[in-house]
Parts: C-alpha cells; sequence; structure tokens
C-alpha cells in the first residue's frame, strides 16, 4: 500500500486502515491528556492510568459519532450545496445533543471513579468539556476532508484539461491539412489526365502519408525511421506540384535512427510550413531539412531560403512555432525539447532539440478512465 493509495483510495480496506490509524492516534493523544496526576507520586499509580481510560471510555463514543455526523451528513446535506445557515443548525444541534449524551456518561464516569463530587455542576462541566472536545476533533476531521475534496477536484479538472488536450492533439494528429490533400489530389488528377506515369507513385506517396496519419497516430511512439519515411513521401507529393518550383530537400544523419519519436510530429511541422509558404504565394521557395539523431537526441534545422526575403519574413512563423510547441507539449515535457525561430534577411531557420525515447510503447491512446472518486476522511 503506497502513501497516496493509504490516503485517498476508495477500497474498504485502505479506508479501515485509514479511519483505524486517525482514531487510534487521536484516542492515544485524548488518554494521554486525561492522566490526571495531582501529585508527582501519582504518575506510579494505577489508579491514574485506570482514571484516564474510563474517561476515554466515557467520552470517545461521542466525539466519533459527532465527527462522523459532520463528515457523512452535514458536509453532503449542507455545506456541498451551500446552506451554510442550516449546517450552523446541525453544528449546535451537535453540541446540545453531545453535552446532553456527555452529561450521563460524566455520571458514570464519577461513580466509577469518585475523581470528583457526583453532582450536578462536576456533570454538566464535564459533559460540556468533553464535548467541545468532541467538536473540535469533528471540525479537524471536516476540515481534512474538504481539502481532501479540494485536493482530489483539482486533480480531476488536469486531468480532465489532458484528456481534451490529448483529444484535440491526437485529431490535429490524424487530420492532414484540407489543402495539401486538395494539392495532392488536383496534382494526381492533372499527371493522371496528362498521362505521365508518376500518377502511381503519387498515389501511392498520398495513400502511405494518410495511412499513416490515420493509423500510427495512435500509439504514444513510433520509430523514427518510420516518421522519415512519411516525411519522404510528403516531400514526393510536393515537389510535383504544378504552381512552380518549389524545391525541398532533406538530409538524414544518425547512428541508427531506431530511436522512438511521438508519430507526425515532424511530418506536421513539415507539412504546416509548406501550407503557409503556398499561403504566402512563395512557391519558388528553396525547403531544406535537416536531421541529426545523436545520442538518444534530435536535431532537427528546417531552413526556407526565397529571392523576396521580405515576403518570407512576412509570414506569421511565431503562429507556426507556436503551434509546433503545442503539439510537441502534448506529448512530451517542457524539458525534452526546445525550438527557436531565427529570421535574416532572405532566410528563415527552424531549429527543433526533441529528446528521443529508447523503447516504444504498445499501449494505444485512450481515455483514462482510472477512479478518482475516493474515500472519505
Amino acid at each position: 500500500m503506497t502513501a497516496y493509495e493509504f490516503i485517498f483510495s476508495k477500497k474498504s480496506t485502505h479506508r479501515i486502515a485509514r479511519h483505524s490509524v486517525f482514531w487510534l492516534a487521536y484516542c492515544i493523544y485524548f488518554y494521554l491528556q486525561s492522566i490526571p496526576p495531582r501529585t508527582f507520586d501519582e504518575f506510579f499509580v494505577r489508579r491514574t492510568y485506570f482514571i484516564a481510560l474510563i474517561n476515554l471510555s466515557a467520552f470517545a463514543p461521542v466525539f466519533i459519532a459527532v465527527t462522523y455526523f459532520f463528515i457523512y451528513y452535514l458536509l453532503p446535506n449542507t455545506i456541498a450545496k451551500k446552506k451554510y445557515l442550516r449546517f450552523i443548525a446541525g453544528f449546535l444541534l451537535s453540541y446540545i445533543v453531545g453535552t446532553a449524551i456527555n452529561y450521563f456518561t460524566a455520571e458514570w464516569f464519577l461513580i466509577v471513579t469518585a475523581f470528583f463530587p457526583n453532582t450536578f455542576q462536576h456533570r454538566l462541566e464535564m459533559g460540556n468539556y468533553n464535548t467541545r472536545w468532541g467538536m473540535v476533533i469533528a471540525t479537524l476531521a471536516l476540515g481534512i476532508k474538504l481539502s481532501k475534496n479540494w485536493y482530489i477536484q483539482q486533480k480531476e479538472n488536469l486531468e480532465i484539461i489532458k484528456r481534451k488536450s490529448r483529444t484535440e492533439m491526437q485529431s490535429e494528429k490524424a487530420k492532414i491539412h484540407p489543402e495539401l490533400l486538395l494539392r495532392s489530389l488536383d496534382n494526381i488528377y492533372d499527371h493522371i489526365q496528362s498521362g505521365s506515369d508518376k500518377a502511381p507513385s503519387l498515389i501511392l506517396n498520398l495513400s502511405e502519408v494518410l495511412s499513416y496519419s490515420l493509423y500510427e497516430n495512435e500509439n504514444i511512439r513510433v520509430l523514427l525511421k518510420n516518421e522519415l519515411i512519411q516525411l519522404q513521401h510528403l516531400i514526393a507529393l510536393e515537389q510535383q506540384k504544378k504552381e512552380g518550383c518549389l524545391y525541398i530537400e532533406m538530409r538524414e544523419k544518425g547512428s541508427s535512427m531506431n530511436t522512438y519519436v511521438a508519430p507526425m510530429v515532424l511530418v506536421k511541422m513539415l507539412e504546416q510550413a509548406i501550407t503557409h509558404l503556398y499561403r504566402a504565394g512563395l512557391f519558388s521557395c528553396f525547403v531544406r531539412l535537416n536531421l541529426v539523431e545523436e545520442n538518444n537526441t534530435l536535431f532537427s534545422t528546417l531552413s526556407f531560403r526565397h529571392e523576396a526575403g521580405k515576403a518570407l519574413c512576412n509570414i506569421n512563423w511565431e503562429s507556426f512555432i507556436t503551434n509546433t510547441r503545442n503539439r510537441l507539449t502534448a506529448h512530451y515535457d517542457p524539458s525534452d525539447f526546445a525550438i527557436e525561430l531565427t529570421k535574416y534577411r532572405s532566410e528563415i531557420i527552424v531549429k527543433l532539440q526533441l529528446e528521443l525515447s529508447e523503447h516504444g510503447e504498445d499501449k494505444k491512446l485512450i481515455p483514462n478512465n482510472k477512479e478518482t472518486a475516493y474515500g472519505d476522511l
């Protein structure tokens, strides 16, 4: 049993253990503070500890009952529903009823121990005093429960946000930009109409990219070399456009390329960069992608060069960087990657440094259905 399970688990064994430890700790404290030596010598008299035990036995039932009344009735029926006047009424009622019960248990205590004269005043004082102890521990338990509820709610909210972000990013990964799809289909149609022998290879490249985006993105990690293969398919599609002479060059260097990366991260980065260029009408742009894998780290340099450097700088590259960073954040800790943008007069350079995994996970990205509604106290 971990500390987290002990505190938050809803399992009956964990809850019983948690409640037992709580009450054992408090009863020990209550017992020790009930030891009533009047002189130093009474520390060595058995009767001193017997009186403390009878005191605990007489008044423990009330503060235990009040505590569970607070956390099982008042909390869900008053505080949770923001009915604070009803809570105050319940609080005062608990105090009155507890004092009444302790009045009679105080009489039993005085009869058994004869510690004080068995008078109305002593019975009322003891009943009232020990009921206050019960109210204190019940309020403490209520505070613990409220703190746990707040902590659990925050975790659930964070999990919902992460799940939503993960779902959105999965949808984004699976979605090849419509402009790319339309350009590719239009280009394939033109080659078919002209009788070009390049049409079959273009269809195959488009099929590979679409298949990869639909199926491989369900994996948490894929082989880096598989991601690079899809980059090659994407480049092959973009090299044959009728609009102009967009030229894309990719160079790879690495020890094995058998490390793992989040799927579609590099493909989407290049695809969106190309889309930005076409939207700006920069069809004759030179694009170079250098990929170096070293010590389980990928160093990527994506550069864009065009004769009309000013037009290249007018593209909203900050938005491109933000979108790329958001995709990376959905799969990596911020410390696992770094991305920066450098602008020159006729060249734009995007540098990405990304930590790679040595092993891929076989499990799919599915919603986390782990139970997060935990127990009481």
